[in-house]
C-alpha cells in the first residue's frame, strides 16, 4: 500500500492530522531527500522508520526494487515540500503501482494552490505549467504563459526570477497583452511576500527586495 502523503511548504505546523497518523503507522517512507524528511519527522518525534530515497534521479532498477517493497508494506511517498507529483517525479512510481498495489492520497499543502488562493485572479479554470526550463524552450515556454487566455501559474527558482520576468517584461510588449501578475515569495514562512501588478512593477519590486527564496508567478 502506498500512501501519497503531502508536507509542509514552510511553516510545519500545516501538516495535516492523518498526514502525521499515516507517518507513525507506516513501516517505509519513500523521501526527495532523507536529510530534509528527518527534520520533519524529528519535529513531531516519528522515530523508527526506514527512509529510502526516491527523486528524478531514481534508477529503473531501483524503482523495481520500491514496487516489490511497496507491495508487502505499508509505504509513504513525500516530497521535500507540497504533494508528491506536482512538479515531482512522484507520478512515475504512482504510475508503475497503478495496478499493483492500493494508492491512497492525504491532500495537503501545495504552493500551487496556495498561491492561486492568493491571487484574486480568476481560478474556475487555470493552466498550470511547473517551472520554466532552464535554457532549451525557455522562450517558448514564457510566449505559451502570455498567450495563454487563461489564469496562469509556474514556478521559479530563485537564481532566475529576474531573467524570468525580464523576458517576460520583453514578451509582453512584443505580443502587446497587458496582464496582471502575482508573484508569491516563500509562502509560508518568514519572509512571506506578495508582489502584485503589472509585470513593470512587481520586476521593480522584486529587484529591490534583497530577499531570495522560492517562487510562484501566477498571471492573467
Amino acid at each position: 500500500m502506498l500512501y501519497i502523503v503531502a508536507t509542509p511548504i514552510g511553516n510545519l505546523k500545516d501538516i495535516t492530522l492523518r498526514a502525521l497518523e499515516v507517518l507513525r503507522e507506516v513501516d517505509i517512507i519513500l523521501c526527495e531527500d532523507t536529510r530534509v524528511t528527518i527534520k520533519l519527522l524529528n519535529h513531531y518525534q516519528v522515530t523508527g522508520k526506514r527512509l529510502i530515497s526516491y527523486h528524478h534521479h531514481t534508477s529503473d532498477e531501483k524503482m523495481a526494487v520500491l514496487v516489490g517493497l511497496i507491495k508487502d508494506n505499508k509505504v509513504a511517498l513525500v516530497t521535500d515540500a507540497g504533494t508528491p507529483g506536482i512538479s515531482d517525479p512522484g507520478g512515475k512510481i504512482i504510475n508503475e503501482l497503478h495496478d499493483k498495489a492500493e494508492i491512497i492520497a492525504l491532500p495537503g499543502p501545495s504552493a500551487l494552490t496556495a498561491a492561486l488562493s492568493v491571487s484574486g485572479l480568476p481560478t474556475d479554470k487555470f493552466l498550470f505549467l511547473g517551472f520554466a526550463p532552464h535554457k532549451k524552450g525557455r522562450n517558448k515556454f514564457l510566449r505559451e504563459v502570455m498567450e495563454s487566455s487563461r489564469t496562469v501559474a509556474i514556478y521559479e527558482s530563485p537564481h532566475r526570477i529576474i531573467k524570468c520576468l525580464e523576458q517576460i517584461l520583453e514578451l509582453e510588449k512584443e505580443l502587446n497583452k497587458k496582464k496582471q501578475f502575482v508573484v508569491c515569495r516563500e509562502l509560508t514562512k518568514k519572509f512571506e511576500t506578495i508582489y502584485r501588478g503589472t509585470i513593470g512593477e512587481v520586476l521593480e519590486a522584486v529587484k529591490n527586495d534583497p530577499v531570495r527564496g522560492e517562487y510562484a508567478v501566477v498571471v492573467n
